[in-house]
């Protein structure tokens, strides 16, 4: 979504319809902003992937079994939880014996036992003892009675591989430990609805299916597509040389269901993506067995429950994580004090949620954050003055929550900052003239609070200034002239305050090309409508209404507004007659205005109007 700006709310609506306005320009921005971060995080990312991969091919000969020993993850409780290795090993029976039988008992051996490897029902009962643990290890022993479960679904058809023309191995220690990776793979497809997949999908499913179908009879590293979209390829899957799954992108692929448990057995993944879904239910605690995941990405979808969940938030829980994005769903609970454990995140998103409670002070411990997100959520208290130590930070977006108290002296000392967002909130206080420190500014939105103090002169150091909303506060004082240096604006909301004085003719000089949006309407203006203020080369809209502004309105010459199409001037004190060279510009004559307002009707009682114009859009008394 490109920035748009929305400028049909009539002044008459009040509030909501300002409100409703800013509320597009901010949604709008930040789905650019968010699309923007997460396409960098994903570049460093794919370029992390090449350099592992290409480290990997430098491993020694022996480096095969390293990896399977320390991928296969036996349960730490060896009483309940059988190792598969020491299976192989021990049992010299018939595993597809009745089990009313008698066995007999073992002879001794003498040497390490074979292994028929080309007996069906030994594969079948290997198998089903390697899912049994599986279940056990991730919690899911019950959906193995449901025979309508992901996990019985996944199991009938990884045991139907036995069968198969060219069967599933599984004598091989490093198979058997690709062999749960393939079976957690399988009850994901289940479980999110594989059928109805975007890309992917493989209805039946059909074991003869070719690369990019899931379930295929197929190596699963083979299952994955290379996706093209607007913003560039991706690959759905990607494996290591060993076979382990390493990435997951199923990114807007019409997913429904709930993220199954068995994510966990996935512990090599150190990226799982799946934003713009539908998926639902809680995110599984297993996912804190999954120690080198870097990124999680849950944007967009459906999904509920407690975000912060001690299984994955604690010292044995995600301490990789790099990216943790969770918008835009419907989880709940508090951001515990152990999210200051969480040492390399750069990237915390959990915008619109329901999440309630305060900001732990903890967050100054992560001081490799870059943007902080939490807008549209129930978070009330304070900004602790610890958020000052994120030095990285280059976004933070905290609109729409309960937070009060005073903006932090220390959150200017945060010099990388871009965005920052405070609007509509309780904060009261002042802006500090710090402000100015921070030069690399390019949104500053604190409207909708109950800020006091004059509008500090800091800002004429913020020439990277685009967007600036001071709108709805208690502010006082004059407009400062050092306004007309912000050479990048192109917003400036400043409406229902109580500002004083005069409107600076530098904000409609040619130091301000792009300015598009200036809001001053609803304050206490004195003075005359700067003669310039046709000269602003880019401007759309210009509300000064409502204040108690003097004299005439200026005329403009040709090749001036050209691309005004909002001009409110009603409930001021201007007389004389609107210059026929503003009619000119109407967009019923071949401009751009399309709305013009002024005190143009007649008194109720009788008499002349306060301005005399023929081409206004509407007229108040």
């Amino acid at each position: 979504m490109g920035r748009r700006i929305i400028r049909t709310a009539l002044l008459s609506l009040g509030a909501g319809a300002i409100a409703s306005k800013s509320a597009a320009v901010s949604e709008s921005n930040r789905g650019q902003l968010r699309r923007q971060a997460r396409q960098t995080s994903s570049s460093s990312q794919q370029q992390q992937q090449q350099g592992r991969l290409t480290e990997s091919n430098k491993s020694p000969p022996d480096a095969i079994d390293e990896k399977s020993r320390r991928f296969f993850k036996p349960a730490s409780h060896e009483e309940l939880y059988l190792d598969m290795r020491e299976l192989i090993l021990e049992l010299n029976v018939d595993m597809s014996m009745s089990t009313t039988m008698a066995p007999e008992p073992a002879p001794v051996q003498t040497s390490t036992p074979s292994i028929d490897c080309a007996n069906a029902e030994t594969c079948a009962n290997r198998l089903l003892e390697q899912i049994f643990q599986v279940s056990e290890r991730v919690g899911t022993t019950e959906a193995q009675s449901d025979q309508m479960s992901p996990q019985s679904k996944a199991r009938d058809w990884i045991i139907e591989e036995c069968d198969a023309v060219t069967p599933i191995e599984y004598c091989g220690e490093t198979q058997l430990i690709l062999n749960e990776q393939r079976y957690a793979l399988a009850v994901m497809y289940f479980s999110l609805g594989g059928d109805e997949w975007n890309v992917g999908s493989n209805p039946g499913p059909d074991k003869s299916a070719g690369p990019g179908k899931w379930l295929s009879g197929l190596n699963y590293c083979d299952w994955g597509s290379e996706i093209t979209s607007a913003n560039g390829s991706y690959d759905q899957m990607v494996c290591d040389e060993f076979g382990n799954v390493l990435y997951l992108n199923l990114q807007s692929n019409n997913m429904v269901g709930e993220i199954p448990p068995e994510i966990g057995v996935l512990v090599y993944m150190e990226s799982y993506i799946s934003f713009f879904n539908a998926q639902s239910g809680p995110i599984p605690t297993t996912l804190g067995l999954l120690k080198l995941l870097e990124t999680f990405d849950v944007e967009s979808n459906n999904m509920e429950g407690d975000l912060f969940q001690p299984e994955y938030i604690g010292l044995d829980g995600l301490t990789n994580i790099v990216n943790f994005r969770a918008s835009i769903n419907n989880f709940g609970g508090t951001i515990p004090s152990d999210i200051g454990l969480w040492t390399r995140l750069q990237n915390l998103w959990f915008a619109e949620n329901e999440i309630t409670g305060t900001i732990p002070s903890e967050v100054g411990y992560l001081v490799d954050m870059e943007a902080f997100l939490f807008y549209t959520n129930q978070i009330s208290g304070t900004i602790p003055t610890e958020i000052g130590n994120l030095d990285k930070l280059y976004w933070l977006d905290m609109e729409s929550n309960q937070i009060d108290g005073t903006i932090p002296e220390e959150l200017y000392s945060n010099l990388a900052l871009e965005t920052l967002v405070l609007k509509n909130n309780s904060l009261t206080g002042t802006i500090s003239e710090l402000v100015g420190n921070l030069n690399m500014l390019t949104s500053f939105w604190v409207s909708f609070n109950e800020i006091t103090g004059t509008i500090p002169t800091g800002f004429n150091n913020l020439l990277s200034l685009e967007e600036l909303e001071l709108q709805y506060n208690l502010l006082t004082g004059v407009i400062p002239e050092e306004f007309g240096n912000l050479e990048s604006i192109a917003f400036i909301s400043a409406e229902n305050n109580m500002l004083t004085g005069t409107i600076p003719s530098g904000l409609f000089s040619d130091n301000l090309p792009g300015l598009r949006i200036l809001y001053l309407n609803n304050n206490r203006l004195t003075g005359t409508v700067p003669e310039n203020y046709g000269r602003s080369p880019r401007l759309q809209d210009l509300w000064i209404n409502d204040n108690f502004l003097t004299g005439t309105l200026p005329s403009i010459t040709e090749g001036e507004f050209l691309f005004l199409e909002e001009l409110l001037l009603q409930n001021n004190e201007l007389t004389g007659a609107v210059d026929v060279s503003l009619c000119r510009i109407l967009n019923t004559t071949g401009g751009n205005l399309g709305r013009l307002d002024a005190d143009c009707q007649p008194p109720a009682g009788g008499g002349p109007p306060q301005i005399t114009c023929n081409c206004c859009t509407t007229c108040y008394e």
